[in-house]
């Protein structure tokens, strides 16, 4: 009889806890580049209105949206390429964790900057 082990428990929950605290950054900025994509989006298709002065872009609504749902997106594509590649569980997800926060931050410099346009 043959027993395997794949390594601590706790090094995967701790894995899986840095992966949900990566996200932080991306649930701060997606209220703001969701509402005013939309926003953009549906002032460009003449469905809502926009305040005076204000031109729709169908183009922008739709890359604050883009960006908004960026790290919601990157993190299972890099957990399933990361697993694909042989990686093991607590490996693809601190990778994920770090794509993650990159799209985050990303996210968070747009919808600072941008959003209010």
């Amino acid at each position: 009889m043959e027993s395997h082990t794949t390594g601590p428990p706790g090094r995967a929950i701790g894995a899986v806890a840095v992966l949900c605290l990566a996200f932080l950054p991306a649930l701060l900025a997606a209220l703001p580049l969701t509402l005013n994509g939309a926003q953009q989006t549906l002032g460009a298709l003449g469905r809502a209105e926009m305040p005076e002065g204000a031109t729709p872009s169908l183009g922008w609504g739709l890359a604050m949206l883009g960006v908004a749902a960026l790290p919601f997106v990157a993190s299972p594509v890099v957990l399933v390429v990361g697993r694909a590649k042989h990686l093991s569980w607590s490996r693809a997800a601190e990778l994920s964790a770090k794509v993650v926060l990159g799209c985050g931050l990303f996210a968070c410099l747009m919808a600072a900057l941008f959003a209010g346009v």
